[in-house]
């Protein structure tokens, strides 16, 4: 572990949330991708043949083609590598050799293989800088074993020294089952608008050269651009500090991040927010950041209003609130 130096901030206790910010310095930099390759997982079933949106702007399939390509650009002396998959994984291919979808979607399968990958003796441990899982998060197995699939990919992928990302594509993507491989704070990301394809690109370099502090109960916690890394805890450490409004915002943030899929949550949570913004003394900074937050959650609690609580809509409430806090968790 390379973290020092790990202060506290206390909030006032509100309900069951943790009342605790950590954060430290990590000696970690971003991660180095040269000389090395990139994996990416690719769905090649059936419902990535369908439309990625209710305009009908492109097929699933196509989209993802249009990512792979996008980091291709970002990274043109880095090979990437592509497994697809439906009800078994297809030897690795290229681009250019992404065979049309078809089939049903199992995960499961992908355990095996994608271990047997990154751990036998001719390929270094290494040698993938990142591991990629692109798909609609809609498996034809049994719900349960497909997500513990996805965890354990995940798991795997850090393990053998490779970040993992996941992106969830279209309008009815389970992106919490995609959430399962990037993992707690891991690179999530959810696309199903053409308009969104250059940033939701961006994320996606985001999460490849993003580095980890691993936690003592076992939590990856990104490191971020300050060098920092935050986290929410119930127990405090050694050295506390007092609040300063970018730890307010912080603390909210990864608050509101943990509990904005569970519908009763969403309108607790603005409570939550007039609550602890008052730990700061400036009152147009407690007022700026109640606007803030009242403005996200306003976004997620109309999607769930309007659609429902389904898979789909927590992916793009997801993707709304990273966009809306300007990817600050």
């Amino acid at each position: 572990m390379t973290q020092t130096n790990v202060k506290s901030v206390l909030f006032p206790a509100f309900a069951s949330y943790p009342n605790i910010l950590s954060f430290g310095t990590s000696t970690k930099t971003k991660r180095v991708v040269d000389g090395k390759k990139f994996l990416v997982i690719l769905d090649g079933t059936g419902s990535m043949t369908s439309m990625i949106n209710e305009e009908n702007e492109c097929t699933k399939i196509v989209m993802a083609k249009k990512l792979i390509r996008n980091i291709m650009a970002a990274y043109p002396t880095v090979e990437v590598d592509i497994m697809v998959f439906n009800t078994e994984p297809s030897p690795l291919c290229k681009i250019d050799d992404v065979p049309e979808p078809s089939g049903s979607t199992y995960f499961t399968p992908l355990v095996p293989a994608v271990s047997k990958l990154l751990t036998e003796s001719s390929v270094s441990a290494s040698v993938y800088a990142s591991v990629i899982f692109m798909s609609d998060g809609l498996p034809t197995e049994d719900q349960t074993i497909a997500r513990k699939a996805l965890e354990t990919l995940g798991n795997i992928a850090r393990e053998s020294g490779s970040n993992p990302v996941a992106v969830a594509i279209g309008s009815d993507a389970d992106g919490t089952a995609c959430a399962q491989f990037a993992g707690n704070r891991g690179y999530n990301c959810f696309i199903k608008y053409n308009k969104d394809l250059e940033s939701v690109s961006a994320d996606i370099v985001n999460g490849i050269v993003c580095n980890y502090e691993v936690l003592e109960n076992g939590e990856y916690v990104p490191v971020e651009s300050d060098n920092n890394f935050y986290y929410v805890t119930h127990q405090a450490s050694t050295e506390t500090v007092r609040p300063d409004k970018k730890l307010v915002e912080k603390f909210l943030n990864l608050t509101v991040m943990k509990n904005m899929n569970d519908m009763k949550q969403v309108y607790l949570l603005n409570s939550f927010v007039n609550h602890i913004v008052k730990v700061l003394d400036n009152l147009k900074e407690q007022e700026a950041l109640i606007k803030e937050f009242s403005s996200r959650l306003k976004i997620i609690s109309n999607n769930f209003d309007s659609a429902g609580h389904t898979p789909g809509i927590m992916s793009q409430n997801a993707a709304a609130y990273r966009q809306s806090s300007g990817g600050q968790v």
